[in-house]
């Protein structure tokens, strides 16, 4: 877990490490957030219609911001994960199609474990 609150709250934290917990909400919210920027990349690339200039850029926009998310992903699942008090590894499951969608709804609706556990203390605790 990071060592104080300001790293903890920063959006470096949030979305590239994989150290720490965060709760439901904040997993939900950091999910919507990368689909909402994919929807404004896909929605430049369909109002690019035929201009190949800015079909190639935004298509290029389109591939970074699909590696960044994979990355986002596997630190904000790892970090869900944490927070649930489960192995990290069953990060695999995100990753196996018939499976992933049922893994990332469970991540999302599972409550935080109110315990500390070796990833720190619960995100929200009561």
């Amino acid at each position: 877990m990071p060592e104080s609150t300001a790293q903890t709250l920063s959006l470096k934290w949030l979305f590239f490490s994989f150290k720490g917990r965060i709760a439901r909400q904040s997993y939900i919210l950091s999910i919507i957030f990368i689909q909402v920027l994919f929807g404004l990349v896909v929605y430049r690339i369909i109002r690019a219609g035929e201009d190949e200039n800015q079909l190639a850029l935004w298509g290029l926009v389109f591939i970074a911001l699909a590696a960044i998310s994979f990355w986002c992903g596997l630190a904000l699942s790892i970090k869900r994960i944490h927070d649930l008090g489960l192995p990290w590894p069953l990060v695999i499951l995100q990753f196996i199609p018939p499976i992933m969608w049922f893994f990332i709804l469970f991540l999302m609706v599972m409550p935080s474990k109110q315990e500390t556990n070796e990833h720190g203390p619960p995100p929200f605790p009561d």
